[in-house]
């Protein structure tokens, strides 16, 4: 305890009497460093910036520059401080770590940092760098030479529109790597994602290149499907990792080997990002484009049946259509299908089961249409068709489904229908309520002898200005519980920012901006989940957030209206499609309707 209480009163003692040494120094020194000043493109490049002076650890933070373009932004790196005593003089300083990877070939100027104290303006030097082209096995392997990189493995880098492609992210480490987390995922903007399951603990092997050891790991696969042609950019892939350095020391001593094992190492972060990649998407072929082609593309089978061919009057009949095959099942379109009109028919239901196995993007689609037929006779359901364009055969194919016939007998209870002025389904609904009963009051009429003060009414206006304070004490406490918890602040705020949303996406309610309105209503519905979980709406994954409705036992039925809703609007957003300003109403008033129903489950 007293050996404490002395170290405790020298160290006091230290920084009182180095007080004035402190205060003596320069205010405060902006100075910028990177880690190379020739670097070639999708290599990455440390940017520190250096505060020291006497208010090097009470500015605030420093903003970073533009950079033009040349260099795209990784990540941070933390903060470090440091007081050291050099001759008699303490210097402060504070250091802050940002990665960068070149962007494009050329020569750069960093401008300076600018760093604002006491209403002082304090800025760095400027810092010129080279930026060249990739050397050509850096290119091929993606970072060859280095101890630690990361590679984006591509199936194929030109496909048609639609098609899939395969990006596999892999770890090459020619050091001990004890953890790594995703600092940013890659932009994937004019693709559709589909996301493959990855194992827990991914499957390490052994690779020799250019003569050195590296151990391998696929860390994330995507099945990317391009919504338009052109050419195309999946951005880097952004990984911190945690890497394990061992401690050698020069020393004859024969036990100092046993402590240059990695396990008696520190460990220290570094950031890493893969090379951007191009693709080339090709638009589908304009020849012999069947006129039922909707922007299917893959290989499909087609399938359609009623579960029963011999049916009585106003007896349900359920049509199933299925299309199957691999390609991107999600963005399927509903199926053109002609129904006799003696049957009453109703929207179908849809039901998917898709599969990611491997990368490649299999499964099913399936439409259920209930019918009622109306009239007795031989009904003929005409044959349903799809075309689809096959990328290896590079040519349109129309599937063709068989006639279905239904033989519908006269029901018992049967009534003829006219041409009589009958009730329509609206009409229904209004059927005993449009009867509205007078009611005479008597409330202005009082009693003799009536008094204010005897009254109930009196005490409650003399209660009021308590239950003002009270409420407005309460608001207090609501404000201070905002300011405090982003959480429980996005949480209350969640439905006035998705009406906000929802109200400007009514601005696109034309069959002309029709992708703009569909975006806008599906920025509503994922952004009103993302500000009710605290998370960010950028990374947000359906199959993510349908675990996290599950987690919530949110009802299955809300679930499912959910994301039924959520892929409408991206089947609308991307895929080749028009739509009716009735049917764009029809979504709005549901998207606003699921909100509401959210707002109450969550």
């Amino acid at each position: 305890m007293v050996k404490a209480l002395r170290k405790r009163f020298y160290h006091i003692l230290f920084f009182w009497l180095a007080a004035p040494v402190i205060a003596g120094s320069q205010t405060l020194s902006v100075t910028t460093t990177v880690s190379r000043t020739t670097v070639a493109v999708n290599q990455q490049i440390v940017f520190t910036v250096e505060l020291s002076g006497q208010a090097a650890n009470k500015a605030g933070q420093p903003e970073l520059p533009d950079m033009g373009g040349y260099l795209t932004f990784l990540g941070s790196g933390g903060t470090s401080q440091n007081i050291s005593v050099v001759n008699g003089k303490m210097t402060a300083s504070k250091s802050y770590t940002f990665y960068y990877v070149a962007a494009k070939t050329g020569t750069f100027t960093i401008p300076p940092v600018k760093v604002t104290y006491k209403n002082k303006l304090y800025q760095s030097k400027p810092i010129t760098i080279t930026i060249t082209k990739s050397p050509a096995e850096t290119q091929k392997q993606g970072g060859s030479g280095e101890n630690l990189y990361v590679r984006a493995i591509v199936n194929k880098k030109s496909v048609y529109q639609n098609e899939p492609v395969i990006v596999t992210y892999r770890i090459y480490a020619a050091v001990t790597v004890t953890g790594y987390s995703m600092a940013k995922l890659p932009e994937t903007t004019g693709f559709w994602v589909e996301d493959v399951e990855m194992p827990q603990q991914p499957q390490v092997k052994e690779q020799i290149i250019n003569g050195r050891k590296y151990v391998t790991a696929d860390i994330k696969k995507m099945t990317l499907f391009p919504t338009s042609p052109g050419k195309k950019i999946v951005g880097p892939l952004t990984l911190q990792c945690e890497i394990k350095e061992s401690t050698r020391r020069r020393s004859r001593d024969m036990f100092d080997s046993f402590f240059d094992d990695a396990f008696f190492g520190r460990t220290i972060r570094r950031t890493i990002a893969s090379p951007a990649v191009e693709i080339n998407v090709k638009p589908l072929p304009s020849e012999n484009k069947p006129e039922s082609f909707s922007g299917a593309v893959g290989q499909f089978k087609l399938k359609a049946s009623v579960d029963n061919t011999n049916v009585k009057t106003d007896e349900a009949v359920t049509l199933k259509v299925t299309i199957s095959g691999t390609g991107n099942i999600r963005m399927l379109p509903k199926p053109e299908v002609n129904i006799p009109a003696d049957f009453e028919q109703y929207e179908p239901t849809m039901t998917e089961h898709i599969d990611r196995t491997g990368g490649v993007v299999s499964g099913s689609k399936t439409f259920e249409y209930v019918l009622v037929p109306r009239f007795p006779g031989e009904q003929h359901i005409k044959p349903v068709v799809f075309s689809y364009f096959d990328p290896k055969t590079k040519t349109y194919k129309t599937l063709r489904s068989q006639e279905i016939i239904v033989n519908v007998a006269k029901g018992k209870d049967q009534i003829v229908r006219g041409g009589g002025s009958g009730l329509s389904k609206e009409e229904v609904k209004y059927v005993g309520r449009d009867i509205r009963f007078i009611k005479l009051s008597s409330d202005d009429f009082k009693p003799v002898g009536y008094r204010l003060y005897k009254s109930f009414v009196f005490y409650i206006l003399l209660l009021f200005p308590l239950v003002v304070l009270g409420i407005a004490f309460a608001y207090q406490k609501h404000a201070e519980k905002l300011s405090e918890n982003i959480a429980y602040a996005r949480s209350r705020k969640a439905n006035a920012m998705a009406m906000k949303r929802l109200s400007k996406a009514r601005s696109f309610l034309k069959e002309e901006t029709q992708k703009e309105f569909f975006a806008q209503v599906s920025d509503a519905l994922m952004g009103f989940a993302a500000d009710k979980l605290n998370t960010a709406k950028a990374g947000l994954i359906s199959d993510d957030l349908e675990k996290e409705f599950k987690k919530r036992r949110i009802d299955d039925e809300l679930t499912k209206e959910y994301f039924d809703l959520i892929r409408l609007c991206d089947f609308h957003r991307f895929a080749p499609s028009s739509v009716r300003r009735e049917e764009m109403e029809k979504s709005y008033r549901a998207a606003k309707n699921v909100i509401i129903k959210l707002e109450k489950a969550l």
